[in-house]
C-alpha cells in the first residue's frame, strides 16, 4: 500500500504546480489520517482512488469509514436523468393489476427485487440505466440499473442519495427506494388505494424517510379523480413509523400531472393543471393549500423546483399576444409569506432564441439542484443549464452514452447528490445489498 500512496502523490506532484511532496514522508501517514484524506474524496474520486489497494478498495464495507464520509464528503450536486419511452408504458389491466398487488403484499417482507417482480412485468425490458451529469465538471456517467429496479418500474422522485421508482401497473402502488452506488434498494408497503399515475414526493434525513403519492385515484377500471394523498412516515430517533396514512382531501378542482414534488421547509409542492395552480402539502399539518401562480393566463410548461438551499422557484414560459410582453422563460421565487412571487431572472433573448429552435413548441421540464437548474426538452437529449450563482445559460455537452435525439421520449431528470451510503434505507425491514458499484465514464 504504501508504494501505491507513494506512486499516487508523486502522480498528483507531476500535474501540479504545487512544491513537490515528498514520498518518504506521505507514504507513512497514519492510517487514520489517511482515511480521513479520503473521506473528503467527491464519490467519482474515491472510486477511482479505489484502484490503489485492497485496503482502500475495501473502505466501501467499512462502518466506521462510511460514516466518517458521511460527515466530511462535500456536497456534489448531480443530475440523475433517465431516458423516456417514446411511448407511454404499458400498465396491466384490473384483474392483473389486482393479482400484482395481492402478490406484492403477499411478499413484502422479502428482498425489494423479487418481490417487486410479477407476472405482469416478466417479459419487460430492463430499466434505462441511470446518466448521472455532474454540472460542475460538465461530465456525464452511466450506472446501469438491471441488477437493482425490476422491469415495470418508472423513476418518480429523488432525496438527497435515494432515488424512488414506481411500479407502472395500474392499482396498488410499490414504492422501491434505492442507492445506485451501494445498490441497496428497499422496497415500502404497497399502498392502500388503487391509482394510474399519480405524483410522487420523497425527503429523506439521515435517519428518517417521508413519502407522499397523490391523485389519480382509480374510482373504477376505466375512470381516475384526484381525491386522496397517501403519505409514509418512518423516524428512527423517535420511533414514528406510520405507513400509508390518508392524508386531508385535495383541494377542489386541482389536476395533478403526473411529475415530481419539490420539498422544502416542511412543505411538498407539484403542479396541477387546467387552470395553473401550485399545490402544497404540509407535512406537519397533514393540510393541502392552493397557491395562485403569477401569469397563470399565460404559462407554458410550468414546473416547480426547490434550489439553493431550501428556495422555492417557479419555471415556465410566457407567452402573452400584446408585443409589451415579448415571448421568455421566467423564474419566479416564493416569498416567505408563502403566497406571493418575485421575479428572480429571465432567460437572455439570445439564450431564449437558441431554446424556443430546439424545443419547437413540444413543452419542456426542469429540475433543480443547489445553485443550478437543468432544463429538458421533451422529445429531446438535450440539457440547457443555468447557475444561480453567476448568473449563466450554459447548455451541457452532449452525453457520451446516447447515439441520437431521434424516436425517443427525451430525458427526465431528477436531483441527485451520490452518496456511498444513505442510513435512512435502513428503517425499511426489506432490502437487498449487493456489492458497491463505481461509475462509468
Amino acid at each position: 500500500m504504501e508504494e501505491a500512496f507513494a506512486a499516487v502523490m508523486t502522480a498528483a506532484t507531476s500535474s501540479s504546480s504545487a512544491m513537490p511532496m515528498d514520498p518518504r514522508i506521505w507514504r507513512h501517514l497514519p492510517q487514520g489520517l489517511v482515511d480521513r484524506v479520503l473521506a473528503f474524496l467527491p464519490p467519482p474520486a474515491f472510486f477511482r482512488a479505489r484502484a490503489v489497494c485492497k485496503r482502500w478498495y475495501a473502505l466501501v464495507f467499512s462502518d466506521s469509514f462510511l460514516e466518517l464520509h458521511l460527515r466530511l464528503a462535500p456536497t456534489l450536486p448531480c443530475f440523475a436523468f433517465f431516458l423516456l419511452p417514446s411511448k407511454p408504458p404499458l400498465y396491466a389491466t384490473s384483474a392483473a393489476s389486482s393479482s400484482s398487488s395481492a402478490s406484492a403484499s403477499a411478499s413484502s417482507s422479502s428482498p425489494a427485487t423479487a418481490a417487486a417482480t410479477t407476472t405482469s412485468t416478466a417479459n419487460r425490458p430492463p430499466p434505462a440505466p441511470a446518466l448521472l451529469l455532474d454540472p460542475v465538471s460538465n461530465s456525464w456517467h452511466r450506472i446501469p440499473l438491471g441488477t437493482i429496479i425490476p422491469p415495470g418500474f418508472s423513476p418518480a422522485a429523488s432525496s438527497h442519495g435515494v432515488l424512488c421508482f414506481i411500479s407502472d401497473d395500474a392499482g396498488s402502488k410499490t414504492l422501491v427506494l434505492c442507492n445506485l452506488l451501494s445498490k441497496l434498494a428497499s422496497q415500502l408497503p404497497p399502498t392502500p388505494t388503487p391509482r394510474l399515475f399519480p405524483t410522487v414526493g420523497l425527503t429523506v434525513g439521515p435517519s428518517s424517510i417521508s413519502a407522499v403519492v397523490a391523485g389519480d385515484d382509480m374510482i373504477s377500471p376505466f375512470a381516475v379523480k384526484n381525491l386522496t394523498a397517501e403519505c409514509f412516515h418512518a423516524d428512527g430517533v423517535t420511533g414514528f413509523y406510520s405507513p400509508w396514512a390518508t392524508g386531508s382531501a385535495l383541494p377542489r378542482l386541482c389536476s395533478f400531472e403526473p411529475g415530481r414534488m419539490a420539498y422544502a421547509a416542511g412543505r411538498f409542492y407539484c403542479m396541477s393543471c387546467g387552470p395553473f395552480g401550485v399545490m402544497a402539502y404540509d407535512v406537519g399539518t397533514n393540510a393541502w393549500e392552493k397557491i395562485q401562480p403569477p401569469m397563470r393566463r399565460f404559462l407554458r410548461s410550468p414546473s416547480i423546483v426547490e434550489c439553493g438551499g431550501g428556495r422555492v422557484v417557479l419555471v415556465a414560459a410566457v407567452e402573452k399576444s400584446k408585443l409589451s410582453v415579448p415571448r421568455s422563460v421566467r423564474m419566479w421565487a416564493l416569498q416567505p409569506c408563502g403566497r406571493a412571487w418575485t421575479e428572480i431572472d429571465r432567460m437572455p433573448h439570445d439564450v431564449h432564441a437558441q431554446f424556443s429552435e430546439a424545443e419547437g413548441g413540444r413543452g419542456f421540464e426542469c429540475v433543480g439542484h443547489g445553485d443550478f437548474l437543468a432544463i429538458t426538452i421533451k422529445g429531446s437529449n438535450d440539457v440547457l443549464l443555468f447557475d444561480f450563482y453567476r448568473k449563466e445559460w450554459r447548455w451541457a455537452p452532449p452525453c457520451r452514452f446516447l447515439h441520437g435525439g431521434s424516436g425517443c421520449g427525451g430525458l427526465r431528470g431528477f436531483a441527485y447528490e451520490p452518496r456511498l451510503a444513505t442510513p435512512c434505507m435502513a428503517l425499511l425491514d426489506s432490502s437487498s445489498f449487493i456489492p458497491f458499484q463505481g461509475f462509468s465514464g
